[in-house]
């Protein structure tokens, strides 16, 4: 056993770590996300330990709702990948398809699997939980409208990031981005159990919006109209600031040869 081979591969791999998005991940960006969302939701628990309010009905209402989210950007950024992956990213531009056009095709997609998938979800939230999801009545889809707009949002902008740097190891955002936007999104505890600077953020996300409303209706049954319209305003703003930079982006890497060296 040579300890200056093992010393060599050690060294090169140290080397290689933070350079790659996805090795830092995987090592101290997941487990410090996790520490931060579920250190909030632990402590806020508690803090509600004595409510009438079923905490399984808080911490499953968020996990439905945060899924539409994670689905929608899902959906968008890995029918994308996808086609790098199989090498038919140059095939399918190389035609008359646009890039608008694939966009659309893949919304409609995830609209499809959306219906399938959420009403699964529902039957056995029920079934199992007595979790009723159409409970929510009209605020449901006003709900559903603003996360699978924010999970669009979010798959443009990973795409246009794609796009723009190349490379294997800006996949990673895929997976990593909402992950970095969930504690701010307060899935499952209200702002102000968030410190003041990350109160500040969460009050830019769309996504804050609509679980505030959606935690206020387990526990009161009413909603405050104006965080929805915010929620969507906000929403409809940065959903035009991802398509124009999509749209940029696609045209420069066009231009620059991009296409090809994601397939590379």
């Amino acid at each position: 056993m040579n300890l200056n081979r093992i010393y060599a591969i050690v060294m090169r791999n140290l080397y290689v770590w933070p350079r790659g998005m996805e090795r830092f991940m995987w090592s101290v960006g997941w487990p410090m996300v996790s520490l931060f969302s579920w250190g909030l939701t632990a402590a806020y628990l508690q803090s509600i330990s004595m409510s009438s309010i079923s905490i399984t009905t808080l911490i499953l209402g968020g996990i439905i709702f945060w899924s539409i989210t994670t689905r929608a950007q899902l959906e968008t950024t890995v029918n994308f990948m996808d086609e790098v992956w199989n090498k038919n990213l140059i095939n399918i531009f190389s035609s008359p398809l646009t890039i608008g056009e694939f966009l659309a095709a893949t919304i409609i997609l995830d609209i499809i699997k959306f219906v399938i998938s959420t009403s699964i979800l529902t039957v056995i939230a029920y079934l199992l939980y007595s979790l009723n999801i159409i409970g929510f009545g009209w605020y449901l889809p006003l709900f559903i409208i603003n996360l699978l707009i924010f999970g669009w949002t979010v798959g443009f902008f990973i795409i246009g990031m794609m796009l723009r740097l190349g490379g294997r190891n800006i996949q990673e955002l895929a997976w990593a981005l909402l992950g970095f936007v969930a504690p701010f999104s307060c899935v499952y505890y209200p702002i102000t159990s968030l410190p003041v600077w990350a109160q500040k953020i969460a009050v830019l996300l769309p996504t804050t919006y609509v679980f505030e409303e959606m935690r206020r209706f387990m526990f009161s049954h009413t909603v405050l109209w104006e965080n929805l319209l915010l929620s969507l305003l906000l929403n409809l703003f940065y959903l035009i600031l991802s398509l124009i930079f999509l749209f940029l982006m696609f045209e420069k890497a066009r231009e620059t040869g991009g296409l090809t060296k994601l397939e590379g």
